[in-house]
């Protein structure tokens, strides 16, 4: 069976695409990029993760932002 999905589902891995929808705080670049991206200090981001978890959405409403 064949399934057809979005061109941009493919390549949005390989391009850069979108960002992930959940921080990856271990991860140094992801940190980086989502405190940069919320302008807050990567210790911030942190505090924010571990007080209502790793999602984007959760951390912009945490953060107000």
């Amino acid at each position: 069976m064949i399934v057809l999905v979005p061109v941009s589902t493919v390549l949005a891995p390989t391009r850069g695409g979108q960002p992930a929808q959940v921080i990856d705080s271990a991860d140094d670049t992801q940190r980086d990029y989502w405190a940069y991206r919320l302008s807050v200090s990567a210790r911030e981001l942190a505090s924010a993760i571990d007080a209502v978890g790793p999602t984007v959405a959760a951390v912009r409403r945490h953060l107000g932002k």
